[in-house]
């Protein structure tokens, strides 16, 4: 008999709300010291290299620029796919946003008078109602095994939904569908990037989507 899927009541049906280390192993006895330095120059060389082609920047508000490799960028925005739909299971479960909050004050650009962005003040206060209106129409249990279930999300189990580039933005959106829940509990997370005068697209909003 297959076991039956958890369904889960959506709260509010769409809300703007939402986003290297190198470990050398230990060396063997009677490995020639020259061989091992050369190794471990060109390991070093080989993840420069790999620094070097990504296209995103993580460090702070997260960019691209001008010219860019929709494939790439939709690649290297997958972990943090995964990242949000951690914090967003967590959120369901306790109700705190402050995980979210420093996702959004570190990644997302800020509006000034220079631009039109949304802010950042708008992208928290949206999450936050899409937390309060989920937890209001879910029980806690529910929300509990939901929530276990969104923290296992991983890279590997993040599908694209779709990509599009348009004049001046461009989107990327990706699905996490928990196990034990229906279609219906599937998450769907959308980047959505502006193109600033300089050139460059910066992480203007991101959204949960059902």
């Amino acid at each position: 008999m297959k076991q039956q899927r958890k369904k889960l009541q959506k709260g509010i049906i769409m809300s703007s709300v939402i986003a290297c280390g190198l470990v050398f192993g230990s060396m063997g006895i009677g490995v020639d010291a020259k061989a091992a330095t050369n190794k471990t120059l060109q390991t070093s060389k080989s993840v420069k290299a790999t620094q070097a082609s990504a296209t995103v920047s993580k460090k702070g508000v997260l960019t691209f620029p001008k010219k860019f490799s929709m494939k790439k960028v939709t690649n290297e925005l997958k972990p943090e796919a995964a990242k949000l739909v951690k914090i967003y299971g967590d959120s369901l479960n306790t109700g705190a946003t402050k995980s979210f909050n420093s996702y959004v004050n570190k990644h997302v650009a800020e509006h000034t008078n220079t631009n039109y962005l949304l802010g950042r003040k708008y992208v928290r206060d949206n999450y936050s109602k899409k937390v309060k209106g989920m937890r209001k129409v879910n029980s806690k249990k529910t929300l509990s095994a939901y929530s276990k279930e969104l923290k296992k999300a991983k890279t590997s189990k993040i599908k694209v939904d779709n990509t599009y580039k348009g004049t001046g933005f461009a989107t990327f959106t990706y699905q996490f569908r928990p196990d034990n829940f229906d279609a219906f509990g599937t998450v769907t997370v959308q980047f959505k990037f502006d193109q600033l005068k300089n050139g460059k697209y910066v992480l203007e909003d991101l959204y949960f989507i059902y």
